[in-house]
């Protein structure tokens, strides 16, 4: 072997050496560190960042569950430890898991007013149910009311199914809502629920209380919004309810009958304004109550509220264009035309006993051959007077009250008022 050889040899040897020389008192490979789920919400919990991090690092499930059954993501949002939370989020921590009290990360972020989380959470969730409520009683949309962001608040109300009854925090919503006027969501809300809303602890709608307060704000934003024209009264309304109702034979209607609409309660407080506003927005005009079949215009007729009578007939002449006056003292009847008389008869009214009714009526209908079911005697031209048992109509006219309670008249005088006056129009007898 020639001496270059050798020395390459020898080389090579010394080299093979010293790496076996180094690999035999280098370091050893790191060990991989081995953390569980319970380390990461250990972690979150006393808010060891260091740790966090290596957690994160090391890819440990961000799933785990403390013994409330808390995530490290539930924890971190109680907390309002808004970055790590989303951290956790972005390692693939669910947004759906709840603790033992059924309350959410979705709902920390809400109830904290965060709406930055509040969105992220609500982008990744995938079993949603906004109207769920914790054990103790807290829901999505109390929570976001507590946290006081608008923007919370419209995205769970957008998120409501539709609910057969009001709960607290969806009365919470409306009243503030109403409160700042925010008509959007007072639609929301009220789109959201089958029955009308009522004030807390109260068992009569908010629209029949604007009606009897006459809360013209009110019961105007509520029409507007959408409330119902023909919201029903329960059956067993609030006292403070009944005592602002004026009129003793509407408050045994509202007290003792069933079925009464807000109709009928605008029409019986004779609110022609209300009562305008309702059949504009829908009402039934012809709706019964259960139990004594009376419509709206029995019930405006029944408490003297003839205006409210001619908005439920569809019209009638104002009193200073056309009107009828008669006298019980004279026995007569005066047909006045902006304000002046321009026709006077004769008439016989109710003898003793049988007394005609005094006051302001409206002529409710007409009916050419009638014939009266309780004296089963003819009555032509007949002209009901405020859906009462008694009207005008053709019959035996001498100087004197001879009738059972009606207004009798000359024939061609009879005649005459059902051709030439419409039906709504006053009628005072004095």
């Amino acid at each position: 072997m020639s001496a270059f050889k050798r020395r390459i040899v020898f080389w090579a040897g010394v080299v093979l050496l010293i790496l076996l020389w180094a690999i035999a008192v280098g370091p050893e490979p790191p060990a991989r560190i081995s953390m569980s789920p319970e380390e990461l919400v250990r972690a979150v919990t006393i808010q060891r960042e260091s740790l966090i991090d290596l957690c994160l690092l090391e890819h440990v499930d961000p799933n785990g569950r403390d013994a409330h059954g808390r995530t490290p993501l539930l924890i971190e949002t109680s907390q309002q430890d808004w970055k790590t939370a989303r951290r956790l989020v972005d390692a693939g921590a669910n947004v759906d898991l709840a603790d033992k009290n059924n309350f959410t990360p979705l709902m920390g972020a809400a109830m904290h007013g965060n709406v930055a989380m509040f969105q992220l959470l609500l982008a990744r969730s995938t079993d949603l149910h906004a109207e769920a409520q914790t054990k103790d009683g807290q829901d999505l949309l109390g929570l976001a009311l507590d946290g006081g962001n608008p923007e919370i608040i419209e995205t769970v109300v957008e998120r409501l199914p539709r609910m057969p009854q009001w709960k607290t925090s969806t009365r919470r919503a409306l009243t503030a809502a109403l409160q700042t006027a925010n008509k959007d969501q007072i639609r929301l809300l009220l789109g959201k629920h089958s029955t009308p809303p009522t004030p807390e602890g109260r068992n009569v709608p908010f629209l029949a209380y604007s009606i009897v307060g006459n809360n013209s704000s009110l019961f105007s934003t509520l029409l507007t919004c959408g409330a119902d024209p023909n919201t029903v009264l329960p059956a067993r309304c609030d006292k403070d309810f009944l005592a602002l109702l004026s009129s003793k034979s509407l408050r045994s209607y509202v007290e003792e009958d069933r079925n009464l609409t807000v109709v009928m309660l605008a029409a019986g407080l004779g609110q022609d304004d209300y009562l305008r506003a309702l059949l504009d927005a829908g009402a039934r005009r012809n709706g019964l109550t259960s139990r004594d079949r009376m419509s709206a215009l029995d019930i405006a007729a029944e408490t003297g509220h003839w205006r409210a009578a001619q908005i439920l007939l569809g019209g009638g002449p104002s009193p200073d264009q056309l009107r009828i006056e008669i006298s019980l003292a004279l026995q007569q009847i005066a047909l006045l035309k902006n304000g002046v008389p321009v026709y006077h008869t004769r008439c016989s009214t109710g003898r003793p006993g049988y007394s005609t009714k005094r006051g302001e009526f409206v002529i409710t209908n007409k009916e050419r051959n009638h014939r009266s079911t309780i004296y089963h005697v003819d009555m032509p031209y007949f002209m009901r007077l405020s859906c009462l048992d008694f009207g005008m109509h053709a019959g035996l006219v001498p100087n004197y009250p001879a009738s059972h309670g009606c207004i009798r008249l000359p024939e061609d005088a009879a005649r005459k008022f059902f051709s030439e006056i419409p039906v709504g129009t006053l009628v005072t007898v004095q």
